[in-house]
């Protein structure tokens, strides 16, 4: 028989249990908000302390479907939501703190097809042309070319920069997992010229750094970059992540093994990978143009 536990204290003790498997602090962060939004229906619901055994399985879907219509929610931010709760159930169950595993039929939602933006080669440069922080550009720059996520350039420090060996240290990266990256030669003299001539002299161990802050944040790079299009006349809708997607496509265009590629962009599956081999419509007409039947 489990344990009257409040979700509360369930809440602490699965963070703790985060922590010490390594899980990266803002991804731990995730859960605990999506946990804690959980734990904050069922107060209100039960007007009462929330003992974590006696929560039903109807009391989570009824959560996901009242939250889905009053906030809106996306299919892939109900998906996040059901994930972080499922881990949170399975943890409890295994550790004796509920009877059952109350998360383990809770179905995921469909997520509808969505095309990703994809730039050419052409746009990329275009759009860099037209980036008047020095910085910033740097910074999309370097995304560009080694498929970083946009938090793992943010947290790039000096030390993870090996010129010598041209490499990028990626540490901790998503799953809290690390890897490295080759540094181009062209990105090699581009990253020098950036230290030389742009880097101010701060006290911060942050690569991309600003006189300000030491740092530089994602809504100064999504903004800049937003203003780079509409001047470059891209009529795409593009974050910087679409750097990172373009990257992966650069390379499968290069005929680079899709295995390769997954090494780069720090995917665990392969399948995730996948989704970022897209077909163009001029590859298909080349395709069919090979046929002479």
């Amino acid at each position: 028989m489990a344990k009257n536990l409040l979700i509360k204290h369930a809440i602490d003790i699965y963070m703790k249990y985060l922590s010490q498997k390594g899980m990266s602090k803002e991804t731990a962060r995730g859960y605990r908000i999506d946990i804690e939004q959980f734990a904050r229906y069922m107060a209100q619901k039960e007007n009462s302390p929330v003992l974590v055994n006696r929560i039903a399985q109807v009391e989570v879907e009824d959560f996901i479907q009242e939250a889905r219509v009053e906030h809106k929610w996306a299919a892939k931010t109900v998906n996040r939501k059901i994930n972080s709760l499922a881990s949170f159930f399975k943890y409890l169950y295994k550790h004796k703190e509920v009877d059952e595993n109350i998360m383990e039929n809770v179905e995921r939602v469909k997520v509808p097809h969505k095309e990703r933006t994809f730039l050419s080669t052409e746009e990329v440069m275009l759009i860099l042309k037209h980036i008047d922080h020095p910085t910033v550009k740097s910074f999309l720059y370097t995304m560009a070319n080694t498929g970083l996520r946009i938090t793992e350039c943010i947290h790039l420090r000096l030390q993870d920069v090996d010129f010598d060996k041209r490499i990028i240290h990626v540490i901790n990266g998503k799953g809290g997992k690390d890897r490295n990256i080759p540094i181009s030669y062209a990105l090699h003299n581009h990253l020098q010229k950036y230290l030389k001539d742009v880097r101010p002299e701060v006290d911060s161990l942050y690569f991309f750094a600003l006189q300000k802050t030491g740092t530089i944040s994602r809504q100064l790079i999504n903004s800049t970059l937003k203003e780079a299009c509409e001047k470059a006349g891209i009529q795409k809708t593009v974050t910087s992540h679409a750097f990172r997607h373009s990257f992966a496509s650069a390379l499968v265009k290069n005929d680079v093994h899709v295995a390769v590629i997954q090494q780069l962009l720090g995917h665990a599956d392969l399948r995730t990978t996948t989704v970022y081999l897209h077909v163009q419509t001029e590859d298909m007409q080349a395709a069919v143009n090979t046929l002479s039947l």
